[in-house]
């Protein structure tokens, strides 16, 4: 069973004390449960490599993220950048101190320079709040300038706010001093703000906080630039030599030398060396290799063979023209598989319509019986003595030829690379004919 965890939940089978060993398998209820283990191994890792972070002093990578905490808390809850940023500006507070008598304001003089930031000294422990007093009823707002504002009373219960009345265009007067502060009573409406007074001195910094979490990595700098060149060090021992590199692309070739042309007759069919053509009998899946020479470039729309006159049956015979090995003088890869052609009558001509060009050079033409008549017998050629340029070829010290051709056997269906070849002295061939 292929496990499914972690996309979701496996459905284990699990065996009941009547079932046989068998069924459910013995081997894939352990295999399942195998795979279901190094699913889960896989999805929490190692102690060297793990994925999922301990509970104890975990370890995490990427972009972590919690709950950002509400400003100013002090527990062990863990800080996000957010809150490390909200906080930084405020430093540690401390206890709130008792809250004295409100003075009297003055009117604001114009702001000071900033002093120097002095050590922060000891938050002291926060007194108790007062009771705050009723708030009175606001009265209307009259025009004209406003005078000096008296003492606040004790604050009494909220009235309801009257009209606002324009403002006049005087003067404010400077604020009287607060009177003590009462019992706490429903709060009255909200007051104009009053002037922010000068920052105090900056506390202290308090002890530092546990590291937060690495941040993403900034974007690469640029590229200084380069350094002078040292002086060049004395050479080292010479290094072993490394392999042999590819063979380079073959060169374009060489313009094609002159050639005493022979000159082809459109028309008429032509066929390799060898005496006149003889009647014998075809091998079946053996393939003959004929020479054949060309002088100049020539294009053929034929490729034929002749049944002899004691020809009897039905047969087929596939043909062809293969490339020279320039080497060995040998028939190599397969130019043009001309497909097969029937044969079902004697002393007849049968041939296949093809478009092939021949440059200059040696061909072998090629011919295979693939399906054997009662009495397989073609027109030939024997080469007592031929090679591509008329040598005779033989295998032993004789002067008598006995290579003339060359024959492949245990050939069925299309033709492909030449393979092992035997020499003979005779085949039977066919012929092509020139457009």
């Amino acid at each position: 069973m292929t496990t499914n965890f972690p996309t979701s939940i496996d459905s284990l089978t699990n065996p009941l004390t009547t079932d046989p060993m068998n069924n459910p398998s013995h081997a894939d209820q352990h295999a399942d449960a195998n795979d279901a283990i190094e699913a889960i191994e896989t999805q929490i890792g190692t102690t060297a490599a793990p994925v999922l972070a301990r509970l104890a002093s975990p370890t995490f990578t990427g972009v972590p993220a919690a709950p950002t905490a509400p400003l100013a808390t002090n527990s062990t809850q863990l800080a996000t950048t957010a809150f490390v940023i909200a906080n930084a500006a405020t430093g540690p507070q401390g206890s709130q101190g008792s809250t004295g008598s409100q003075g009297s304001t003055g009117s604001q003089g114009s702001t000071g320079s900033q002093g120097a930031t002095g050590s922060q000294g000891t938050a002291g422990s926060q007194g108790s709040t007062g009771s705050q007093g009723s708030a009175g009823a606001q009265g209307a707002q009259g025009s004209g300038s406003q005078g000096s504002q008296g003492s606040t009373g004790s604050q009494g219960s909220a009235g309801s706010q009257g009209a606002q009345g324009a403002t006049g265009a005087g003067t404010q007067g400077a604020q009287g001093s607060d009177g003590a502060q009462g019992a706490t009573g429903s709060q009255g409406s909200t007051g104009a703000q009053g002037t922010t007074g000068s920052q105090g001195s900056t506390g202290a910094q308090g002890s530092a906080g546990s590291q937060g979490a690495t941040g993403a990595q900034g974007v690469a700098g640029s590229q200084g630039s380069t350094g002078s060149q040292g002086p060049t060090g004395s050479q080292g021992a010479t290094g072993a030599q490394g392999a042999t590199g590819a063979q380079g692309a073959t060169g374009a070739q060489g313009a094609t030398g002159s050639v005493a042309s022979f000159g082809f007759t459109s028309g008429l069919y032509y066929r390799g060396s060898g005496t006149q053509g003889t009647t014998l009998t075809a091998t079946l899946s053996q393939t003959v290799y004929l020479p054949f020479i060309m002088t100049e470039t020539k294009t053929f729309d034929r490729i034929a063979i002749a049944t002899g006159a004691s020809y009897v049956g039905t047969g087929s015979v596939r043909l062809g023209i293969y490339n020279n090995d320039t080497t060995t003088g040998k028939p190599s890869t397969v130019l043009l598989d001309a497909g097969t052609v029937a044969t079902t009558a004697a002393s007849t001509v049968y041939q296949i319509t093809i478009s092939q060009s021949l440059t200059a050079g040696t061909y072998w033409l090629a011919f295979n019986m693939q399906t054997a008549a009662s009495t397989p017998n073609y027109i030939g050629s024997s080469l007592t003595a031929s090679s591509p340029i008329n040598y005779v070829i033989g295998t032993t010290g004789s002067p008598a030829g006995s290579a003339g051709v060359w024959l492949e056997a245990s050939i069925t269906g299309a033709f492909a690379t030449a393979g092992t070849l035997t020499s003979a002295l005779f085949g039977p061939t066919c012929t092509l004919r020139v457009v």
